[in-house]
């Protein structure tokens, strides 16, 4: 099957016009909010683990472990 152009009739496959966005692109205002999420969870870690490492677990004294 041959596909010819009779006479001046061009076909365009993908005419110019405005660009649809897709729906897998994100816009930049969802991308904004997604950093600061990740930001606050950042936060949030820190703020775990600082707390959680703040103060070495201490340290049973030799005499106790023999008893």
């Amino acid at each position: 099957m041959c596909l010819r152009c009779t006479g001046d009739e061009t076909t365009q496959v993908n005419p110019e016009g405005p660009r649809r966005a897709r729906p897998s692109e994100v816009t930049e205002g969802q991308s904004m909010r997604k950093r600061v999420e990740n930001m606050k969870n950042l936060k949030k870690q820190k703020r775990k683990f600082s707390k959680r490492f703040a103060k070495p677990a201490p340290i049973p004294e030799p005499g106790l472990l023999w008893t």
